[in-house]
């Protein structure tokens, strides 16, 4: 099959429903791309500042080390997956946890990344407020349309835009350590500026909660690399390279001692942009729009191609559909209190990648090419671990809830799996000996 040349240049086909076909798939540089713009944003910048503020500069640094190579591991092999497979991560799931099971497990990832389309949406509006004095309405509509309008263009907008995103965030952020630094009222220092509150096994919860949902979804994204290799490849450039890049910056920012209440605000270097000449108001005020709308497209092209595959309907309606909803509840002032419950199904989320990993990569279990409706084993693990992550997170906070996750799921399937095979050995066995 050859890529049909009638089809329109701006809109290729997005492949909802089957592989990517090897004709269609992009180079390292444009995958790359994808990824690298997404995390480096004001929002790993926030969380590598609260870090900071409450573990210290060195101490913090190297917990966003730790957790961005658990994100390189737990999503450059769901990557290498995607990339060998073309698969998006509605067909990877359906193979783990079943034809019928995957609407729960994709359907809650696919609601949690709208979530966060409409947090971020809510942000832009509130951001122009609160830096330049902009109405927030205004700001959040047009903001939620232009995001709208990028994410429906599809895999090639999002790749531009990361070569946008990217680049412009690394001007502005060093823009912002420079003035950090002179404006300093204390100079840098490694003491934790807010106090104790935050373990390091927490800080490094922390980072991996910020891309557990679309972490976890990168075959959507991926599915378009020549082989698992570039895949791999490709994630290297969101973690660590990005991600621990942006929370650095917001690191370094609030170890300056510029950022009033840090503990809340984190990195938000915004803050010490703002009030130093048109031009930098003017770049600003770009750095908000293409920014946010970096993360704002790859959650809702994530909500878009994991709800398209679910309903049987095209990516760029569901694109539509869903981003009015996000704007609504952006508009309607929803999205405040969408932060805390997206991190608090981030408990139930690292267990989900740890289990299709184990079942796809590490225990290389046969999928027929009729699919069982239901895979009980990887729900019984999922629920397990989920509560093991649940405990942690209540009875010992001081430990990473991410790995904990992880590790109980890896733990449950690897046994769960020797008693399904014992089972099914003992029932062909019988089989046999009827015959």
């Amino acid at each position: 099959m050859q890529p049909n040349q009638s089809e329109h240049k701006l809109l290729d086909p997005e492949f909802e429903h089957t592989p990517v076909p090897k004709e269609y798939r992009k180079s390292l540089a444009s995958v790359a791309a994808v990824w690298f713009g997404f995390p480096m944003v004001l929002t790993s910048a926030v969380i590598g500042g609260v870090i900071t503020a409450f573990l210290g500069f060195k101490t913090g640094v190297e917990a966003m080390l730790v957790g961005n190579l658990l994100l390189f591991i737990i999503v450059g092999l769901l990557s290498y997956k995607a990339g060998h497979t073309g698969l998006n991560f509605a067909l990877i799931a359906q193979k783990t946890f079943g034809k019928s099971g995957y609407y729960i497990v994709s359907g809650l990832l696919s609601a949690m990344v709208v979530g966060w389309f409409a947090f971020q949406v809510g942000l832009t509006g509130a951001t122009m407020n609160g830096s330049f004095g902009s109405n927030m309405l205004l700001m959040t509509i047009v903001g939620g349309v232009l995001y709208i309008a990028v994410t429906y263009i599809g895999i090639k907008a999002l790749s531009f835009l990361g070569w946008i995103a990217a680049p412009m965030y690394i001007l502005m952020a060093i823009i912002a350590i420079v003035i950090s630094l002179k404006t300093s009222p204390t100079g840098f220092t490694n003491h934790p500026i807010a106090g104790a509150g935050l373990s390091f096994g927490a800080a490094v919860s922390l980072v991996f909660a910020g891309f557990a949902d679309s972490g976890t979804m990168t075959a959507d994204f991926t599915r378009w690399a020549k082989n698992g290799r570039s895949g791999v490849i490709a994630t290297m450039f969101a973690f660590p390279i990005a991600n621990f890049l942006a929370e650095l910056v917001g690191g370094i920012v609030v170890a300056s001692g510029v950022i009033k209440d840090p503990g809340t605000n984190g990195g938000n270097f915004m803050m010490v942009l703002s009030g130093h000449g048109t031009l930098l108001t003017v770049l600003s005020i770009l750095f908000v729009f293409i920014n946010l709308g970096a993360v704002s497209t790859h959650c809702l092209y994530n909500g878009a191609v994991g709800w398209s595959h679910m309903t049987g309907k095209k990516m760029r309606t569901l694109t539509m559909i869903l981003g009015i909803i996000g704007i609504v509840a952006a508009v309607s002032g929803i999205w405040n209190v969408f932060l805390d419950w997206l991190n608090l199904l981030g408990v139930v989320i690292p267990p989900i990648a740890a289990i299709i990993i184990m079942d796809q990569l590490v225990l290389r279990r046969k999928s027929n090419d009729k699919l069982k409706k239901w895979n009980p084993l990887a729900f019984i693990t999922w629920v397990l671990s989920s509560m093991v992550a649940f405990v942690i997170n209540f009875k010992a906070p001081e430990l990473s809830v991410a790995v904990c996750g992880i590790i109980a799921a890896v733990i449950f399937y690897a046994i769960g799996s020797i008693f399904v095979n014992k089972s099914v050995s003992k029932s062909d066995h019988q089989s046999a000996v009827g015959e």
